[in-house]
């Protein structure tokens, strides 16, 4: 070969290589279920049925979920959304409600359906649903007993709470209640019922295993096998469209796929060597003919011929290297 001519050289087998990135992507995914299954880390807005934190109300979903009740979010706004006036709707941590959400919450409560409101600014929420809403404080009792035989409270004795409100005064049955104010009212509005939280932590991650308030919560959902709707997309979670319905862990899927077939591709490629050195000057091949053949004749007895063929390759030899002398002068 001559000098300067790039050599291409034969590409490594890329099963090795595949075999090893497929290995890397799963792990890592191994590594993440685990982590997911074993120590999930606590997320999620407060009052959100999607949030672990400790605000949040997955723990209450769950219980829910176990106990019979159909549970689902609703990620469409509190204004257009339809509600089913067979069912129970949560909304916690609200900080505000429009006029528009007010209307159709008591439309749907008047239809006979069941609304729990709770956290968030009940002063700023609760005026938009109720014509004579309750005063409220931002500080209440930690401990709250039954004061009233309601369905509400049935099998509820006390009831601890973070002190993060009470009600002062307005309409409905107190069925809750301590050293600093009501905790739980019970309003009665057409065919169906508001319950008021006063402090929403008895029914959130944090609270719903102490005392009595898992038996609350149970209550607050209504009969056994009422579906119960958490309003979601006041928290954020607003109907996904397009590439947003996409979940977060299918691209994770959709990387980890992308990794492995570039891992497989540089496997494939082709690697561009250095420039081999140029071959050296290959022997004539009338020489190689005379070697060959004095080679035969050295195993045979002829010795005449085989001085013969010697002296014949000698002039040879010596009329080629004149002629060779001769073209380089």
């Amino acid at each position: 070969m001559s000098a300067g001519v790039v050599a291409v050289r034969p590409s490594p087998s890329w099963k090795p290589w595949a075999a090893a990135a497929l290995a890397v992507v799963g792990v890592f995914f191994a590594l993440g279920l685990v982590s997911d299954a074993f120590a999930p880390a606590p997320q999620g807005p407060a009052g959100s049925s999607y949030a672990t934190s400790p605000a949040g109300a997955a723990a209450w979903a769950e219980l829910l979920t176990r106990a019979g009740h159909p549970v689902a979010a609703l990620r469409r706004p509190l204004d257009t959304a339809p509600l089913l006036p067979g069912a129970t709707l949560v909304v916690l941590g609200a900080d505000s409600l429009s006029s528009a959400a007010g209307r159709n919450l008591n439309r749907f409560v008047r239809a006979g359906g069941r609304l729990v409101v709770g956290g968030g600014d009940p002063t700023a929420t609760l005026p938009a649903v109720l014509a004579r809403p309750p005063g409220w404080t931002g500080s209440g009792s930690l401990v709250v007993k039954r004061v009233a035989s309601l369905p509400e409270v049935e099998g509820v004795s006390t009831v601890l709470t973070a002190g993060a409100g009470a009600w002062t005064s307005g309409p409905g049955t107190v069925a809750l209640s301590g050293a600093r104010g009501p905790e739980l009212l019970a309003v009665n509005v057409g065919r169906g019922q508001i319950n008021l939280l006063a402090d929403a932590a008895p029914v959130e991650n944090r609270l719903l295993a102490s005392a009595d308030n898992a038996q609350l919560a149970l209550n607050l959902a209504g009969p056994p096998g009422t579906p119960v709707i958490f309003a979601e997309a006041l928290h954020g979670y607003g109907e996904a469209t397009g590439l947003a319905a996409i979940p977060t862990r299918w691209w994770v899927v959709f990387a980890g796929l992308c990794l492995a077939w570039a891992a497989w591709a540089l496997a494939r490629g082709r690697r561009i060597g250095p420039a081999e050195k140029p071959a050296p000057e290959p022997i004539p091949p009338r020489s190689a003919y005379v070697d060959a053949l004095a080679r035969a004749l050295v195993r045979g007895r002829d010795r005449d011929a085989q001085a013969e063929l010697v002296s014949e390759a000698a002039a040879r030899r010596e009329s080629y290297l004149r002629d060779r002398f001769r073209r380089r002068q």
